[in-house]
């Protein structure tokens, strides 16, 4: 597995922790490379777990049949079959031409739906939650390489449960080598501070997945599979597969017009995306290990006396020492300086009346709260 890591992340208090156990396995390998080959929770099937923190609980449907189009239904079909056989749906949406989502609000009838077999049979669907839905993935470091993901597996334990472990290897040559980084996937929304091996804490990193990049028109965050771009080459940029190029040895960049193939890290602008990738992080982890990065909020002048000045000058500090103490003085901020306040209400109030179904995460509160700005 190759990726790019991502930065620390601390959320809040870890709960008490449960380890996990894996069962024994009759005539597994003893090759090398079984060592790294990723582990999955045996049996695992992606449910809505009762301590999630969605809002709406969706899942996503799709005909069994590849050449059925479900998001092309007529909605009247659709909204017949679904308000007298599912219990608990209380709206339907098109993904796409392939896909539409049930959405549910309590987590057990979303469960229920998935395992409604007779549904599935009778109407030739197949249904599953995305798993950015209810799984978070970080990544750990320094683990010793003769480790593998199954002992990994069984001695891990975290305030979440583990489904899945994967060793991060590189190649060289002919050959993939074991690196000391591996990504463990939890159920939950959220990652835990760190996971314990035996008595050894690792501290959880949040996972940057890798910059994805089409090989059919060799832009970014999308894969050749759903392109509906022009096919181009990889060396010359022209429209036509790099198997069929004349000229492979006029390089041009289809993104930034460069003398290198499209696909090359020298590319300045993939860099770019490269480094927004791994500097993206999330409002917690502004808010904890990174405060000094978080802009400061614009403030109006409370007042010229001596004690307004300092409660201003405390307040400005809050963000970079995380001081309680100085909590009383940020409560006094969001008394006295009105723009910021209603600054947060208009937030919320655009969080609650928000229409399209895109999750509401930490980011693009946090871009909400900056937007609304005064």
């Amino acid at each position: 597995m190759i990726g790019d890591e991502g930065g620390g992340d601390s959320p809040p208090v870890i709960k008490a922790r449960k380890r996990a156990s894996v069962p024994e396995e009759n005539g597994e390998g003893s090759n090398e490379d079984d060592l790294y080959l990723p582990y999955l929770k045996p049996n695992y099937k992606r449910l809505y777990p009762e301590n999630s923190l969605n809002v709406e609980f969706k899942v996503f449907i799709e005909s069994k049949d590849n050449k059925e189009k479900l998001g092309n239904k007529s909605p009247i079909y659709l909204n017949h079959i679904f308000a007298a056989e599912v219990k608990g749906v209380v709206a339907i949406r098109r993904i796409n031409a392939n896909k539409i989502t049930a959405i549910f609000k309590q987590y057990n009838t979303a469960n229920n739906f998935l395992n409604n077999t007779k549904f599935m049979e009778k109407y030739n669907m197949k249904a599953y939650i995305p798993a950015a839905q209810i799984e978070r993935t970080g990544i750990i470091r320094y683990v010793p390489q003769n480790i593998s993901n199954k002992e990994l597996y069984s001695k891990l334990s975290s305030s979440f449960d583990i489904v899945a472990v994967r060793r991060f290897t590189k190649k060289v040559g002919q050959n993939r080598v074991p690196l000391q980084t591996v990504s463990i996937t939890f159920l939950s929304n959220t990652l835990p501070d760190s996971v314990q091996y035996d008595l050894f804490s690792y501290r959880v990193f949040d996972y940057v997945p890798p910059l994805q990049q089409c090989y059919r028109c060799f832009k970014f965050n999308h894969s050749a599979k759903v392109c509906n771009g022009k096919q181009r080459c990889s060396c010359c940029s022209g429209e036509h597969s790099y198997k069929d190029c004349d000229k492979p040895t006029e390089l041009c960049c289809i993104n930034c017009g460069g003398a290198h193939l499209a696909i090359s890290k020298m590319c300045p602008i993939k860099m770019r995306k490269i480094q927004e990738k791994k500097t993206k992080i999330t409002y917690a982890s502004v808010t904890d290990s990174k405060r000094d990065e978080f802009p400061p909020l614009i403030q109006k002048p409370i007042s010229k006396q001596p004690q307004d000045t300092t409660i201003n000058n405390n307040s400005k500090n809050l963000a970079s020492t995380g001081s309680p103490s100085k909590i009383v003085d940020l409560k006094n901020l969001l008394m006295t300086n009105n723009d910021l306040t209603m600054t947060i209400v208009r937030t919320l109030i655009a969080i609650a009346n928000k229409a399209d179904d895109s999750p509401v995460t930490t980011k693009s509160i946090k871009d909400l709260l900056f937007k609304n700005l005064p």
